[in-house]
């Protein structure tokens, strides 16, 4: 008999394994670099003792170090690419009651890797390659492979929540946590960003 409840010793592990596998149901075709990235960024987030990042906006964290040194602008661009893109993918129906809405995370969530990208390649010899190029390039798509993840892990989410983000996206990931709670889903095209 398994356990209810299993301890997870490696975070990184836990996330990867599930990024590949929402990688392979969704057939998402991102590199293999940035799904490492993807699954570094679920570790760092859903560690407890993760240290609290700044309470600025989007817009507040952009502004506050789009000037200041190298080494800063590129911690501020990864945190804002990153909020965004989390927030997305696993807080979207709160993304979608605030004034600015969805369109608005994903363009400074793409923006910010963009400039990211700029930053590292000048000033740091290009230390992770075209990763956050990637990211930026296809933000919606990034978006929707940690929004998989998170359906992945949270099939104790209410039905109609699993039932509307089926229909927005056409996941296999949340059609299959359907199927597993007894729905018969329609047969459709394939998945949407």
């Amino acid at each position: 008999m398994t356990p209810p409840l299993s301890a997870v010793d490696d975070l990184f592990s836990f996330f990867h394994d599930r990024v590949e596998q929402a990688r392979r149901d969704d057939a998402v075709s991102l590199t293999d670099d940035a799904a490492l990235y993807l699954a570094q960024l679920l570790a760092d987030r859903a560690r407890a003792d993760r240290p609290v990042p700044p309470a600025d906006t989007l817009a507040e964290l952009h502004l506050r170090f789009a000037h200041a040194a190298p080494h800063a602008q590129a911690q501020a661009y990864r945190e804002l690419g990153d909020r965004a893109l989390h927030e997305l993918a696993c807080f979207r129906p709160r993304v979608e009651r605030t004034i600015v809405g969805p369109a608005y995370y994903e363009d400074m969530g793409r923006a910010a890797y963009a400039r990211l990208d700029q930053v590292l390649k000048r000033w740091f010899r290009d230390a992770f390659g075209d990763v956050f190029a990637e990211l930026s390039d296809r933000f919606r798509e990034c978006v929707a492979l940690v929004r998989a993840v998170r359906l992945g892990c949270g099939d104790g989410e209410p039905l109609d929540v699993l039932l509307a983000r089926w229909e927005e996206t056409r996941s296999e990931h949340v059609a299959s946590a359907l199927r597993r709670r007894g729905l018969v889903l329609p047969a459709v095209g394939p998945a949407r960003a």
